[in-house]
């Protein structure tokens, strides 16, 4: 089954949430790589220099390149995410990445993001939100 991986869902595995542990060790386990979206590898990268850790977030961009199939934004999916967009007002990048899950074939999404992502109609595509503790 193929799964997709939000930003929240790294942003998730950074804060050490033990589901998205949970999830990223036994997808290390699996034949099936995950699905990321290139979008996520530069919104993390521009998190980790807002942080002054950028060498952390090159080493996570690298280590997702490594395990995931990372699909660039192509014309399907920018149309695909048009239609997103239009039908429920969530944010053009959450479209375009929900785009590419939808495109690749994804079955299961994993994100924080349940504000834009639970407003999409997916069928067949089960929508699991990562919480973070707050501190």
């Amino acid at each position: 089954m193929v799964i997709g991986l939000d930003t929240g869902f790294f942003i998730a595995l950074m804060h050490k949430e033990k589901e998205a542990l949970r999830l990223w060790n036994d997808l290390s386990l699996s034949d099936i790589p995950p699905v990321v979206s290139m979008l996520t590898i530069g919104e993390l990268l521009y998190i980790s220099f807002r942080l002054n850790k950028s060498d952390l977030g090159k080493q996570l961009a690298e280590n997702i390149f490594i395990a995931a199939n990372v699909v660039p934004v192509e014309r399907e999916i920018v149309e695909k995410a048009a239609g997103l967009k239009a039908s429920s007002g969530i944010p053009y990048v959450d479209s375009l990445i929900l785009a590419t899950f939808l495109i690749s074939g994804c079955k299961e999404i994993h994100t924080t993001d349940k504000n834009h992502f639970s407003r999409v109609n997916t069928k067949g595509v089960k929508l699991f939100f990562h919480y973070l503790k707050k501190v």
